[in-house]
């Protein structure tokens, strides 16, 4: 974590990468990251902020604003926006997420709720529900989207497990949704959450765990686009449902199963790119809190 994540803020504080190449290297929400990282180490905090602020320059400044919150749908990252307003208290941070959760692409009332409706758009309408739900934490009002986007998302897990309609299966994608609805749990204690978390990590892990490769399929079939190759490098998009789970039923395989796929992340995981990086230690810090019972 440490040697890698200095390689990947100095690249950011280099000052050598373009636009594109910057706003890739903080994909997956490389200030919420750096924040994480700063909590868990307690130590260095000038070098790690300065990895955060410089995140936050990247998307903030140079992406949200300019764009006046219509972000893409894959990039509609608010947590460490929220973060560093609850942190510091600077506003522009509080602006710039309650203008992705209205604004952002397949997040604002502007677009038609049928467009989400299929399992394609599951990782667009995961990260709008994520957003509404931060905004929430900074004074923004329950949208009345909310529980519409949040059926959308069970209506995707009823087309991966349910009807299996679905064309195709890749367990991080199933991994951000359970996210969104681990944090709307939070809100609301939605008795449904946990047997859809169940029914869904369970099959993922009987149908496309590697133990050879201490990871998952990438696609649950061949496609152009990706197909049944090992993917540790989203082990740990992937582990906190199933810490998550524990935490909630004390059922030890999701111990057991979790501690196996973070393990095969922890070994397995490419760090070369900020993206990569980013997807590794997003959620992950969950997992460790989760796995100990917090």
């Amino acid at each position: 974590m440490l040697s890698f994540g200095q390689a990947r803020c100095n690249q950011l504080t280099s000052g050598n990468l373009t636009w594109d190449q910057a706003l890739d290297a903080v994909y997956y929400d490389g200030q919420w990251v750096y924040f994480q990282i700063m909590d868990y180490i307690g130590s260095n905090q000038p070098y790690w902020n300065n990895c955060a602020q410089t995140a936050e320059t990247i998307y903030r400044d140079n992406y949200v604003f300019p764009a006046n919150g219509v972000v893409q749908g894959f990039r509609n990252f608010t947590h460490g926006l929220i973060e560093d307003y609850l942190r510091t208290g600077d506003d522009l941070s509080r602006q710039a997420a309650i203008m992705c959760s209205t604004n952002g692409a397949y997040a604002g009332d502007q677009f038609p709720l049928s467009w989400t409706q299929h399992v394609d758009l599951s990782r667009e309408t995961a990260y709008a529900v994520m957003s509404y739900l931060n905004a929430e934490k900074v004074g923004a009002q329950e949208r009345t989207r909310l529980n519409q986007m949040v059926a959308q998302i069970y209506g995707h897990f009823d087309q991966w497990f349910v009807t299996k309609s679905a064309p195709y299966i890749r367990p991080f994608m199933v991994a951000l949704s359970s996210h969104a609805l681990i944090m709307y749990h939070d809100k609301t204690g939605d008795p449904n959450v946990v047997p859809t978390l169940t029914m869904a990590m369970d099959w993922i892990w009987d149908n496309m765990w590697l133990p050879s490769a201490e990871s998952f399929k990438y696609t649950d079939r061949n496609l152009s686009h990706g197909g049944m190759e090992p993917a540790p490098d989203l082990n740990l998009l992937i582990a906190p449902t199933y810490a998550w789970l524990y935490k909630q039923t004390g059922q030890a395989r999701f111990l057991e199963r979790g501690d196996q796929i973070f393990v095969g992340g922890v070994k397995n995981a490419w760090l070369g790119n900020g993206k990569q990086f980013n997807q590794n230690y997003r959620w992950s810090f969950d997992y460790v809190k989760w796995r100990g019972g917090k």
